[in-house]
């Protein structure tokens, strides 16, 4: 007689049993890949990662580095010999970050230098001779503890009070030795690459007078001994990533002209090497480019996009739709733009190619943890298996997609996740879940929270309405300076068509729960709709005019969202805030915030706590320190959970 183990439910405790891949980096000559490999410390209330690689011809995947610590950033060089990546001490709190070296034959680390403000985005100079990174620079360290702030850049979520300091660009020897500044001043290199001649750098940085009331970045270029940097990109344009021609003659790069305010797609663009006119390579694709999928089980990797092919004839890059993240090739004469592997649950997240076209990437899906693959030639396989016990013992739930036509007029696409063992003649709680920030989007992917919310009996609900990404730009950018309004209607109507078509769904034990732009629309929606019985704003706003002046990106939203100040349009700022509309809340609520949250911060909260007890609502407010825009601690993420579990569970 064989018997068949019973599969177990998802639960809060199961991201302690998970392992993580991250920023895959396939060699040279396509035959290794280095990836990041993570596991979550509860103990010590963190994530310790390792270097490990995967040999493509044998399959043997080893972990390169001796130790489980902090490492990062692999980078291979130029002729594939040896491996760079850094690393974090443990058990200091401290912005030092070590720059290693392993040869690839010996395996030994090889300590190049120590940087005390951080190493990021480590790039091994063509010739192999230097290492380019940027690092958190200030000229001289304050005489007090007393702040004396002179720009409106002064704090940034996650990082704190900035304190004088901007991100500069510097070199290191690839043997070790002397620390090199390059740049210097008040402005911020987001992003740097080295020229072919391995003498130059490109880089992403606004050194404009007005560079600290705007958007706009610009890509410059400076030579390795110094300098003044030379201005290349024309026009006004929000720039994120660059990445130089093998050819040495153009630099691609990835922004937008503002089209549609800050929320215009990104696209391709070239630019001579010399500076001049930008063209644009992906103006008719009508998708932005970038992985926008939620997935709340991923570490996050570096920006991959954009990376030539080998001959310079093509520009890769990854971008979502419809849920779904795939890898794109443009050619770099202009033309179609070409789908090379992904869909759906078969997603690409972090990626790489070698010079005889391997590509290895993360693939994301909704039934399983990400995993490893690789594309040789035309053939697809899978190099990881980390998860595969974890899968094989968990009853993990799948979805259904449903789509209906809102109110307004288009598309909208949503999914259901059913309980495990759902009967269709008995009757459910629904939770609708929001998702944060206007650019990402729901689909196929991997969500730990949701399997955990159908694992205690309900049906989770999740919907891509107007103003989410992964659709075209109209789709995502119309819904800017008009909050509350399209973007709300379509959530209803969502509710409104399960509640239609899913017999089994109670419509009198309705949920609702969000982040960010999601909790402000949670907020939103209990203020303008009684049905909901139990309500989780987390790290939400409900105060547009004060949410100007205390975010720290809340004063650009004047220029390019709202397009006007509060203090002159008051009516506008108010209209959309869901604090106005307080007086109609019925609903129980559970505020969820982050002490440090600099983004959407504490003081939201605040206001919307006192005026739910003014008002006599029931009501909690669960703070949690030291975290920043989301709960990223091991420990904090499984209360943040028990929490949810425990408000819905007495109010549905």
């Amino acid at each position: 007689m064989v018997f068949m183990m019973r599969k177990r439910n998802v639960g809060v405790v199961d991201l302690r049993n998970l392992r993580f891949v991250s920023d895959p980096q396939v060699s040279p000559n396509g035959e290794r890949i280095a990836f990041v490999h993570t596991t979550m410390d509860y103990e010590k209330n963190d994530y310790m990662s390792s270097l490990w690689t995967a040999d493509l011809k044998t399959g043997r995947i080893v972990q390169f580095t001796s130790e489980v610590g902090k490492y990062r950033n692999p980078v291979w060089s130029p002729d594939g010999s040896l491996l760079l990546f850094t690393s974090t001490p443990l058990g200091r709190e401290t912005n030092t970050s070590h720059i290693h070296v392993i040869p690839l034959e010996s395996g030994k680390a090889r300590p190049i230098i120590e940087v005390e403000g951080g190493a990021a985005s480590p790039r091994w100079s063509p010739d192999g001779r230097q290492i380019l990174f940027t690092s958190s620079f200030r000229d001289e360290a304050p005489e007090s503890d007393v702040m004396v702030i002179k720009h409106i850049k002064y704090k940034f979520n996650g990082v704190g009070y900035l304190e004088g300091r901007s991100n500069h660009l510097f070199t290191v020897s690839a043997e070790g030795g002397k620390l090199k500044q390059i740049t210097r001043g008040e402005f911020d290199v987001n992003a740097a690459e080295w020229l072919n001649n391995s003498k130059d750098i490109a880089f992403i940085g606004n050194l404009e007078e007005n560079a600290d009331m705007t958007r706009d970045q610009y890509i410059y270029s400076v030579n390795v001994r110094g300098g003044e940097p030379r201005r290349l990109t024309d026009g006004q344009r929000v720039i994120t990533s660059l990445k130089p021609s093998p050819k040495g003659n153009v630099i691609a790069y990835i922004g937008h002209d503002y089209r549609r305010r800050l929320w215009s797609n990104q696209d391709i663009w070239l630019i001579p090497t010399e500076g001049g006119e930008s063209r644009n390579l992906t103006r008719s694709f009508d998708q932005d480019i970038g992985y926008k999928l939620s997935c709340d089980i991923r570490v996050r990797s570096p920006n991959p996009n954009p990376q030539w092919s080998a001959n310079a004839e093509a520009i890769y890059f990854n971008s979502t739709y419809g849920g779904a993240v795939r890898l794109y090739r443009v050619p770099s004469r202009g033309g179609e733009v070409e789908v090379v592997l992904g869909g759906i649950d078969h997603s690409v997240e972090a990626w790489s190619i070698s010079g005889n076209d391997v590509i290895t990437y993360n693939a994301v899906s909704t039934m399983s943890p990400t995993e490893l693959w690789v594309k040789e030639e035309d053939k697809l396989r899978r190099i990881t298996d980390f998860n595969s016990r974890y899968v094989k013992e968990t009853e993990i739930c799948g979805h259904e997609r449903f789509e209906f036509k809102s109110s307004g007029g288009h598309t909208v696409e949503g999914w259901l996740m059913r309980p495990q063992g759902l009967k269709v003649d008995d009757k459910y709680p629904l939770v609708l879940c929001i998702r944060g920030g206007s650019a990402g989007c729901f689909g196929y992917g991997f969500m730990h929270q949701f399997q955990v919310l159908a694992a205690q009996g309900w049906v989770v609900m999740y919907v891509n309405q107007w103003g989410n990404g992964g659709y075209n730009e109209e789709f995502q950018g119309e819904v800017s300076g008009h909050y509350g309004k399209q973007e709300y209607a379509d959530l209803m109507d969502a509710v409104d068509h399960v509640l239609e078509h899913y017999s089994f769904i109670d419509p009198q034990r309705l949920g609702v729960m969000g982040s960010s732009m999601g909790g402000f629309l949670t907020n939103w929606i209990i203020s303008h709709d009684n049905r909901f019985k139990a309500a989780i704003p987390q790290a939400s706003t409900c105060n547009r005019y004060s949410h100007f002046g205390t975010s720290d990106i809340g004063w650009t939203h004047g220029k390019y969202d709202m397009e006007g100040v509060p203090w002159a349009d008051e009516e506008k700022y108010l209209s959309m805030s869901p604090i106005r509309y307080v007086a109609s809340v019925k609903t129980p609520t559970l505020i969820i915030h982050s002490e440090l949250d600099y983004r959407c911060t504490l003081d939201q909260a605040w206001q919307w706590f006192t005026a739910l007890k003014v008002l006599g609502i029931p009501s909690e407010m669960v703070i949690f320190p030291g975290e920043s825009h989301g709960i990223h601690k091991p420990k904090h993420k499984e209360e943040r959970l028990n929490h949810i579990i425990r408000w819905f569970k007495k109010y549905l």
